[in-house]
């Protein structure tokens, strides 16, 4: 198995409900080291996406913003993919989603 990018897209942050960085921190602590989170947007889609959006807004919700990733996997405030969740719990579920979606 090759390494997976795994894409990091953050809203700006306006009227966060939950602490966006500290999520992310945490799912880089529970992903295999075959799984790497970034930022860098370079010319090739990331394996997976993680739209973090603060609320439940989700303003960073665009056209241009999904053809970063092949496959997205959606905070918006405490929900993920549109399921509501206690934050402690978000990073658990996000692992999860990330190691079952298949490229």
């Amino acid at each position: 198995m090759g390494i997976k990018l795994i894409g990091v897209k953050y809203c700006g942050g306006c009227n966060p409900v939950i602490d966006r960085s500290r999520l992310i921190s945490e799912i880089g602590k529970l992903l295999l080291p075959e799984y790497v989170l970034t930022t860098d947007k370079s010319s090739n889609p990331w394996d997976i996406g993680i739209l973090v959006c603060g609320c439940l807004a989700t303003c960073a919700d665009k056209p241009v913003v999904k053809n970063l990733a092949r496959q997205w996997i959606f905070v918006a405030g405490n929900s993920v993919d549109l399921n509501n969740l206690q934050e402690e719990k978000m990073a658990d579920i996000i692992v999860k989603k990330i190691f079952a979606l298949k490229k």
